[in-house]
């Protein structure tokens, strides 16, 4: 369905977009910390669905 270099381009794609993200989560994180309290949880939960996703999906197929 993909090619090897759409795989690995996806790979690195969200790797980085993780990254850069989470980088920025905590510089903003360390400039106004009421904003972000209890934020943790929904990180978790959203890692959560994703692997969940990923394991429903490899057990399926």
């Amino acid at each position: 369905m993909f090619s090897d270099g759409q795989k690995i381009f996806a790979i690195l794609f969200i790797i980085a977009f993780i990254i850069i993200i989470g980088y920025q989560f905590y510089l903003d994180q360390k400039k106004n910390k009421t904003l972000f309290k209890g934020t943790y949880w929904v990180l978790i939960t959203i890692f959560g669905i994703i692997l969940g996703y990923i394991i429903l999906t490899k057990f399926l197929h």
